[in-house]
């Protein structure tokens, strides 16, 4: 079993995102996975993510956005996560502007994984107090210590 924030390098987390609207956010997410080698470029996975976007969007409301997509391009699960003050309209089904987001990608041969690891951080990231608290950090560090501490207290795993 993984926690969120095992899963999670501080390399993969945006603070703060910049984007303005939700295909500049999608882009922001996946550029640390070129920066770092993970995927070769970017195009790699926007295109599955935005189409993905188009049937439905991935905002699932209370300011979180999860864009999510299956890839041959990664060999594992891989996450990216980022945290915007302003805020970008994501198309939420509550029409709230999304502040956190989790870009998740796994590999094409593992959708059940993929589908139950979305389904684990939705649960985490459904917690108002812990989204106040992410809100409130600076750094990359300080938001793998607010969510190792919160793991920690709700014995929550994810995989």
């Amino acid at each position: 079993m993984s926690s969120f924030s095992s899963l999670l390098a501080k390399q993969f987390i945006i603070l703060p995102m910049r984007a303005t609207d939700r295909s500049s956010a999608v882009q922001e997410l996946l550029l640390p996975l070129v920066q770092h080698h993970v995927i070769e470029s970017c195009e790699d996975c926007l295109e599955s993510i935005l189409k993905r976007e188009r049937r439905m969007s991935t905002g699932v409301g209370k300011g979180v956005a999860l864009p999510h997509g299956l890839s041959d391009s990664v060999e594992d699960v891989v996450m990216v996560m980022g945290i915007s003050p302003e805020g970008v309209d994501f198309k939420a089904v509550d029409a709230a502007l999304c502040h956190i987001f989790v870009l998740l990608i796994s590999p094409a041969s593992q959708p059940d994984k993929h589908l139950k690891l979305l389904s684990r951080v939705t649960k985490l990231l459904s917690d108002g107090e812990l989204r106040s608290a992410l809100m409130e950090t600076r750094t990359p560090e300080e938001v793998l210590e607010t969510l190792h501490k919160w793991e920690t207290r709700k014995d929550d795993v994810l995989l």
